[in-house]
């Protein structure tokens, strides 16, 4: 099984922890939102042919580590350096030395990025579209994308939200969309934090072409529509040894489990299961197939009325 990510954002991560007797224990490794996407699917047994941008010293060096994550990487040159950062953990907190941001993509980079993946979506049949945390790629490559996956009948999978989802949608469907309830309140389409709310807000996201979305919320019980019904998921709560990336996991969860066509109540089984199992583990986008399936048996799906009309 195979599917294609989208990465706009890579970047290098180096991380200062405590080590044996006191001493500094350095880490390297790649970040950002699609990397682990790509890395959690390879823990499901789904190979990620991650396509983004990288140049510079830090290209070359995430181009480098990324054999090291069993991640199939397809990068693509750019004249710009990659974006890194420089955090310390080693009193528990995460402080951040140094951070350098993405650069805007070039014509030629983007259009050698943009074909590349449409090549790579192609061949696999399904697409992983992830967002940015710095402008790199241009809204309009976002409406291009939707349009071109849907016309071509590419499964798209989407962790968006704000204006590349929105441009997305403009241009094609998404088949899934996950996104938190954190990113619709930036967002201002979720003003009110109530189940009552979030529905209506899940609701709108299928008007403007999600066919299928799903809604995570921290410790609260995650709210999917999915084939039409309501559902409901609840996972067992667990200590974090860091909260970050559980949504990425989760996205993950939820590609693995329509590649493999799950019945809607597995599915999102499977996709709480991901993001519960990487609270446990201080690297984002990890947990093992075993943890995962049995927290998976866990997790309580409920189902609400079908919706109407």
């Amino acid at each position: 099984m195979k599917v294609a990510v989208f990465a706009p954002n890579l970047a290098l991560t180096m991380t200062v922890e405590s080590g044996e007797s006191d001493a500094a224990d350095v880490h390297l490794h790649p970040g950002g939102q699609a990397f682990w996407v790509a890395r959690m699917l390879s823990q499901l047994g789904v190979t990620a042919m991650l396509c983004g941008p990288v140049g510079g010293e830090t290209g070359v060096a995430l181009t480098a580590l990324m054999r090291l994550w069993e991640v199939d990487f397809h990068p693509v040159e750019s004249p710009h350096p990659s974006p890194a950062v420089i955090q310390d953990r080693r009193s528990g907190e995460r402080e951040v030395f140094a951070e350098t941001e993405g650069h805007g993509l070039d014509r030629h980079t983007l259009d050698n990025a943009y074909s590349l993946f449409l090549e790579l979506a192609l061949a696999a049949g399904t697409a992983v579209i992830t967002g940015q945390s710095s402008a790199v790629v241009p809204l309009e490559a976002y409406r291009r994308l939707g349009h071109d996956l849907s016309s071509t009948e590419v499964e798209v999978v989407a962790d968006l939200h704000g204006p590349e989802l929105y441009a997305f949608l403009e241009g094609g469907r998404i088949d899934i969309l996950k996104v938190s309830d954190e990113d619709l309140a930036q967002d201002g389409t979720l003003r009110e934090d109530s189940d009552r709310a979030a529905i209506v807000a899940v609701d709108d996201l299928r008007r403007h072409g999600a066919v299928d979305v799903v809604l995570s919320r921290a410790d609260r019980p995650t709210i999917a529509r999915l084939g039409g019904d309501l559902y409901f998921a609840c996972t067992p709560r667990l200590e974090p040894a860091d909260f970050r990336g559980a949504g990425d996991s989760m996205t993950a969860g939820l590609v693995a489990g329509r590649v493999r066509r799950l019945e809607p109540i597995d599915l999102l089984r499977l996709a709480c299961a991901a993001g519960a199992a990487n609270v446990t583990r201080h690297g984002l986008g990890s947990g093992s197939q075993e943890l995962i399936a049995q927290l998976a048996e866990k997790v309580d799906v409920s189902v609400a009325a079908p919706m109407a009309g």
